[in-house]
Protein backbone atom coordinates (compact mmCIF):
# COMPACT_ATOMS: atom_id res chain seq x y z
CA UNK A 1 0.00 0.00 0.00
CA UNK A 2 0.74 3.25 -0.96
CA UNK A 3 0.83 6.75 0.75
CA UNK A 4 -1.26 8.94 -0.60
CA UNK A 5 0.04 12.35 -1.46
CA UNK A 6 -1.84 15.52 -2.23
CA UNK A 7 -2.63 18.02 -0.28
CA UNK A 8 -2.01 16.65 3.53
CA UNK A 9 -2.46 20.59 4.57
CA UNK A 10 -6.11 20.21 4.24
CA UNK A 11 -6.57 17.26 5.95
CA UNK A 12 -4.73 18.70 8.78
CA UNK A 13 -7.17 21.23 9.25
CA UNK A 14 -10.40 19.13 8.95
CA UNK A 15 -8.22 17.15 11.76
CA UNK A 16 -7.91 20.15 14.03
CA UNK A 17 -11.26 20.72 13.81
CA UNK A 18 -12.61 17.62 15.78
CA UNK A 19 -15.44 19.31 17.85
CA UNK A 20 -17.97 17.90 20.18
CA UNK A 21 -20.37 15.22 18.93
CA UNK A 22 -23.31 16.54 16.71
CA UNK A 23 -25.40 14.90 14.51
CA UNK A 24 -25.37 15.97 10.77
CA UNK A 25 -27.33 19.22 9.94
CA UNK A 26 -30.23 18.41 7.79
CA UNK A 27 -29.38 19.09 3.89
CA UNK A 28 -30.22 18.49 0.50
CA UNK A 29 -28.41 15.62 -0.75
CA UNK A 30 -26.61 16.23 -4.17
CA UNK A 31 -26.76 13.53 -6.30
CA UNK A 32 -23.19 11.71 -6.81
CA UNK A 33 -21.46 14.37 -3.76
CA UNK A 34 -23.35 13.24 -0.84
CA UNK A 35 -19.78 13.37 0.58
CA UNK A 36 -18.93 16.83 -0.45
CA UNK A 37 -22.14 18.16 1.82
CA UNK A 38 -22.93 18.04 5.49
CA UNK A 39 -25.85 15.61 5.63
CA UNK A 40 -26.18 12.30 6.43
CA UNK A 41 -24.29 9.46 4.16
CA UNK A 42 -25.12 6.16 2.88
CA UNK A 43 -22.84 4.14 4.31
CA UNK A 44 -21.67 0.60 3.99
CA UNK A 45 -19.67 -0.81 7.82
CA UNK A 46 -18.22 -3.75 7.46
CA UNK A 47 -14.96 -5.68 9.55
CA UNK A 48 -12.52 -8.52 9.68
CA UNK A 49 -13.43 -9.56 12.98
CA UNK A 50 -17.46 -10.83 12.05
CA UNK A 51 -20.50 -9.10 12.18
CA UNK A 52 -21.44 -9.62 15.63
CA UNK A 53 -18.00 -7.93 16.75
CA UNK A 54 -18.17 -5.39 20.00
CA UNK A 55 -16.21 -2.41 17.44
CA UNK A 56 -18.36 -2.72 14.34
CA UNK A 57 -22.06 -3.24 16.79
CA UNK A 58 -20.61 0.06 18.93
CA UNK A 59 -19.60 2.02 15.62
CA UNK A 60 -22.84 1.29 14.24
CA UNK A 61 -24.58 2.67 16.72
CA UNK A 62 -22.54 5.76 16.91
CA UNK A 63 -22.98 6.25 12.85
CA UNK A 64 -26.77 5.78 13.39
CA UNK A 65 -26.96 7.95 16.50
CA UNK A 66 -25.12 11.12 14.34
CA UNK A 67 -28.32 10.97 11.49
CA UNK A 68 -26.22 8.71 9.15
CA UNK A 69 -28.24 6.05 6.86
CA UNK A 70 -25.67 2.35 7.97
CA UNK A 71 -26.00 -0.68 6.35
CA UNK A 72 -23.86 -3.60 8.14
CA UNK A 73 -22.38 -5.78 5.75
CA UNK A 74 -19.26 -7.93 7.46
CA UNK A 75 -18.22 -11.93 7.49
CA UNK A 76 -20.51 -14.15 9.79
CA UNK A 77 -16.84 -15.21 11.18
CA UNK A 78 -13.59 -13.54 11.77
CA UNK A 79 -11.33 -13.32 9.08
CA UNK A 80 -8.81 -11.43 9.77
CA UNK A 81 -5.39 -11.30 7.79
CA UNK A 82 -7.49 -11.86 4.41
CA UNK A 83 -6.33 -8.41 2.72
CA UNK A 84 -8.32 -7.91 -0.50
CA UNK A 85 -8.64 -11.44 -0.85
CA UNK A 86 -12.08 -12.24 -2.75
CA UNK A 87 -14.35 -15.23 -2.32
CA UNK A 88 -15.87 -16.56 -5.46
CA UNK A 89 -19.57 -18.64 -6.07
CA UNK A 90 -22.14 -18.84 -3.81
CA UNK A 91 -22.62 -16.76 -0.85
CA UNK A 92 -25.01 -17.49 2.16
CA UNK A 93 -26.05 -14.72 3.82
CA UNK A 94 -27.53 -14.77 7.62
CA UNK A 95 -29.81 -11.81 8.30
CA UNK A 96 -30.16 -10.37 11.58
CA UNK A 97 -33.98 -10.85 12.78
CA UNK A 98 -34.10 -7.51 14.80
CA UNK A 99 -32.30 -5.14 12.27
CA UNK A 100 -32.57 -5.10 8.52
CA UNK A 101 -29.86 -3.51 7.96
CA UNK A 102 -27.54 -6.47 9.49
CA UNK A 103 -26.25 -8.97 7.46
CA UNK A 104 -23.71 -11.63 8.24
CA UNK A 105 -21.91 -13.16 5.04
CA UNK A 106 -19.79 -16.41 4.78
CA UNK A 107 -17.34 -14.27 2.61
CA UNK A 108 -13.93 -12.56 3.10
CA UNK A 109 -14.13 -8.77 4.21
CA UNK A 110 -13.52 -7.32 0.74
CA UNK A 111 -16.20 -10.12 -0.67
CA UNK A 112 -18.84 -8.14 1.41
CA UNK A 113 -18.30 -4.96 0.79
CA UNK A 114 -18.70 -5.89 -3.19
CA UNK A 115 -21.49 -7.86 -2.01
CA UNK A 116 -23.27 -5.08 0.40
CA UNK A 117 -22.74 -2.52 -2.54
CA UNK A 118 -24.13 -4.14 -5.28
CA UNK A 119 -26.84 -6.80 -4.27
CA UNK A 120 -27.70 -5.85 -0.61
CA UNK A 121 -27.58 -2.06 -0.46
CA UNK A 122 -31.42 -0.51 -0.75
CA UNK A 123 -32.38 -0.21 -4.68
CA UNK A 124 -31.55 2.99 -6.00
CA UNK A 125 -29.06 3.60 -3.35
CA UNK A 126 -25.09 3.22 -2.89
CA UNK A 127 -22.95 3.86 -0.65
CA UNK A 128 -21.11 7.30 0.23
CA UNK A 129 -18.37 6.10 2.21
CA UNK A 130 -17.30 2.17 3.05
CA UNK A 131 -16.36 2.26 6.77
CA UNK A 132 -13.79 -1.31 8.52
CA UNK A 133 -14.05 -1.24 11.95
CA UNK A 134 -13.47 -0.82 14.79
CA UNK A 135 -10.55 -3.56 14.44
CA UNK A 136 -9.62 -5.10 17.82
CA UNK A 137 -6.14 -4.40 17.52
CA UNK A 138 -4.19 -1.44 15.38
CA UNK A 139 -3.36 -2.12 12.03
CA UNK A 140 0.43 -0.29 11.13
CA UNK A 141 3.61 -0.32 9.26
CA UNK A 142 4.12 -3.56 6.54
CA UNK A 143 1.32 -5.07 8.30
CA UNK A 144 -1.12 -2.79 6.34
CA UNK A 145 -0.48 -5.64 3.18
CA UNK A 146 -2.22 -9.13 5.29
CA UNK A 147 -4.73 -6.63 7.37
CA UNK A 148 -8.69 -7.38 6.34
CA UNK A 149 -9.92 -4.09 8.01
CA UNK A 150 -7.73 -2.56 5.43
CA UNK A 151 -8.53 -4.83 2.74
CA UNK A 152 -12.34 -4.40 3.13
CA UNK A 153 -12.33 -0.55 2.97
CA UNK A 154 -9.42 -0.72 -0.24
CA UNK A 155 -12.17 -2.62 -1.85
CA UNK A 156 -14.56 -0.13 -2.23
CA UNK A 157 -11.50 1.95 -4.20
CA UNK A 158 -10.58 -1.14 -5.89
CA UNK A 159 -13.91 -3.22 -6.69
CA UNK A 160 -16.71 -1.02 -6.95
CA UNK A 161 -17.52 1.34 -10.17
CA UNK A 162 -17.71 4.06 -9.58
CA UNK A 163 -15.31 3.90 -6.46
CA UNK A 164 -15.84 4.60 -3.29
CA UNK A 165 -13.42 5.97 -0.71
CA UNK A 166 -13.23 4.96 2.85
CA UNK A 167 -12.27 4.97 6.44
CA UNK A 168 -10.11 1.58 7.83
CA UNK A 169 -10.93 1.93 11.98
CA UNK A 170 -8.27 0.38 14.50
CA UNK A 171 -8.31 0.42 18.54
CA UNK A 172 -5.41 -0.86 20.30
CA UNK A 173 -5.78 -3.49 23.04
CA UNK A 174 -4.50 -1.58 26.45
CA UNK A 175 -1.22 -2.70 27.46
CA UNK A 176 -1.69 -5.21 30.31
CA UNK A 177 1.34 -7.36 31.48
CA UNK A 178 1.24 -10.95 30.16
CA UNK A 179 -2.74 -10.82 29.36
CA UNK A 180 -4.29 -10.69 26.66
CA UNK A 181 -7.34 -8.17 27.46
CA UNK A 182 -10.07 -7.33 25.06
CA UNK A 183 -10.98 -3.76 23.93
CA UNK A 184 -13.24 -2.36 26.90
CA UNK A 185 -16.75 -1.50 25.99
CA UNK A 186 -16.23 2.14 27.25
CA UNK A 187 -13.27 2.93 25.17
CA UNK A 188 -14.95 1.24 22.21
CA UNK A 189 -18.00 3.87 22.96
CA UNK A 190 -15.17 6.63 23.12
CA UNK A 191 -13.07 5.67 20.19
CA UNK A 192 -16.26 5.25 17.79
CA UNK A 193 -17.84 8.45 18.76
CA UNK A 194 -14.68 10.14 18.31
CA UNK A 195 -14.32 8.78 14.56
CA UNK A 196 -17.89 9.55 13.88
CA UNK A 197 -16.26 13.06 14.48
CA UNK A 198 -13.54 12.79 12.44
CA UNK A 199 -15.88 11.63 9.65
CA UNK A 200 -18.00 14.76 9.61
CA UNK A 201 -14.74 16.87 9.83
CA UNK A 202 -12.20 15.14 7.26
CA UNK A 203 -15.36 13.88 4.63
CA UNK A 204 -14.61 17.51 2.21
CA UNK A 205 -10.96 16.53 1.77
CA UNK A 206 -11.95 13.86 -0.31
CA UNK A 207 -13.63 16.61 -2.70
CA UNK A 208 -13.09 19.65 -4.91
CA UNK A 209 -16.27 21.88 -6.15
CA UNK A 210 -18.62 20.07 -4.79
CA UNK A 211 -17.11 16.69 -6.39
CA UNK A 212 -15.64 13.77 -4.96
CA UNK A 213 -12.06 13.59 -6.29
CA UNK A 214 -10.45 11.23 -4.07
CA UNK A 215 -12.54 8.04 -4.32
CA UNK A 216 -8.96 5.95 -4.12
CA UNK A 217 -8.25 6.96 -1.23
CA UNK A 218 -8.75 5.30 2.50
CA UNK A 219 -7.78 7.12 5.61
CA UNK A 220 -6.38 4.67 8.03
CA UNK A 221 -7.09 5.56 11.63
CA UNK A 222 -5.38 4.07 14.39
CA UNK A 223 -6.17 4.91 18.25
CA UNK A 224 -3.76 3.90 20.89
CA UNK A 225 -4.60 1.39 24.05
CA UNK A 226 -5.39 4.67 26.21
CA UNK A 227 -8.22 6.92 26.74
CA UNK A 228 -9.01 9.68 23.87
CA UNK A 229 -8.47 12.23 27.10
CA UNK A 230 -5.18 10.97 27.31
CA UNK A 231 -3.55 11.16 23.86
CA UNK A 232 -1.30 13.91 22.15
CA UNK A 233 -4.18 14.85 19.70
CA UNK A 234 -4.65 13.51 16.04
CA UNK A 235 -1.30 13.55 13.83
CA UNK A 236 -1.09 12.58 9.74
CA UNK A 237 1.27 10.01 10.22
CA UNK A 238 3.36 7.86 7.10
CA UNK A 239 2.90 4.04 6.73
CA UNK A 240 5.96 2.52 8.52
CA UNK A 241 8.20 0.06 7.39
CA UNK A 242 7.92 -2.70 10.48
CA UNK A 243 5.44 -4.69 12.17
CA UNK A 244 5.51 -6.20 15.69
CA UNK A 245 4.00 -9.40 14.60
CA UNK A 246 5.92 -12.43 14.04
CA UNK A 247 4.60 -15.30 12.28
CA UNK A 248 5.61 -18.83 12.00
CA UNK A 249 4.73 -22.36 11.45
CA UNK A 250 5.73 -25.37 14.08
CA UNK A 251 5.10 -29.29 13.17
CA UNK A 252 1.94 -30.70 14.83
CA UNK A 253 1.79 -33.97 13.64
CA UNK A 254 2.38 -36.47 11.20
CA UNK A 255 2.77 -34.20 7.84
CA UNK A 256 0.89 -31.58 9.58
CA UNK A 257 2.04 -28.01 10.79
CA UNK A 258 -0.08 -25.44 12.73
CA UNK A 259 0.57 -21.46 12.40
CA UNK A 260 1.77 -19.78 15.42
CA UNK A 261 1.29 -16.04 16.24
CA UNK A 262 3.55 -13.94 17.96
CA UNK A 263 5.06 -10.56 18.59
CA UNK A 264 8.83 -9.22 17.89
CA UNK A 265 10.26 -5.78 18.91
CA UNK A 266 9.18 -3.35 16.71
CA UNK A 267 12.44 -2.38 14.94
CA UNK A 268 13.29 1.45 14.50
CA UNK A 269 10.61 3.41 12.18
CA UNK A 270 10.97 7.01 11.04
CA UNK A 271 9.41 9.41 13.86
CA UNK A 272 6.48 10.85 11.58
CA UNK A 273 5.48 6.77 10.87
CA UNK A 274 2.19 5.21 12.48
CA UNK A 275 4.23 3.02 14.25
CA UNK A 276 6.07 5.89 16.29
CA UNK A 277 3.22 8.62 16.35
CA UNK A 278 1.07 5.74 17.66
CA UNK A 279 3.81 4.24 20.38
CA UNK A 280 4.22 8.29 21.61
CA UNK A 281 0.21 8.18 22.22
CA UNK A 282 -1.05 9.95 19.02
CA UNK A 283 -4.10 8.93 17.13
CA UNK A 284 -2.64 8.40 14.07
CA UNK A 285 -4.40 8.99 10.60
CA UNK A 286 -2.58 7.32 7.20
CA UNK A 287 -3.95 8.09 3.81
CA UNK A 288 -3.24 4.96 1.57
CA UNK A 289 -3.92 3.59 -1.85
CA UNK A 290 -3.64 0.60 -3.33
CA UNK A 291 -0.97 1.41 -5.96
CA UNK A 292 1.11 -2.06 -7.10
CA UNK A 293 2.98 0.00 -9.93
CA UNK A 294 4.17 3.07 -8.08
CA UNK A 295 7.23 4.72 -9.94
CA UNK A 296 9.37 4.62 -6.70
CA UNK A 297 13.18 3.25 -6.62
CA UNK A 298 16.06 3.22 -9.48
CA UNK A 299 13.60 2.91 -12.84
CA UNK A 300 15.96 3.81 -14.75
CA UNK A 301 18.75 0.87 -13.82
CA UNK A 302 15.65 -1.34 -14.07
CA UNK A 303 15.27 -0.64 -17.91
CA UNK A 304 18.98 -0.57 -18.26
CA UNK A 305 19.06 -4.08 -16.80
CA UNK A 306 15.86 -5.23 -18.56
CA UNK A 307 17.71 -4.38 -21.89
CA UNK A 308 15.26 -1.48 -22.73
Amino acid sequence: MRIASPRFTALLACLGALAPAHGPAAAERAPQAALCGDGPLDILLTNDDGFEAAGIRELYAALRDAGHRVILVAPAANASGTSVSFTWGKVHVVRDPSDPSVFGVGVSPATAVVLGATALYPAGRRPDLVISGINDGTNTGSLLALSGTIGAALAGTMLLNPPVPGFAVNAERPAVPGQAQALPGDHLQQVARHLVRMVGTTRGWFCDRGQVTRATTVLNVNYPGRPLSATGGTRIASQGRTTDLKLAFEPSGDDTYESRRGNQPVAPDAADSDNAMLARGYVTVTPIRAELGGRDGPLRDLERRLGK
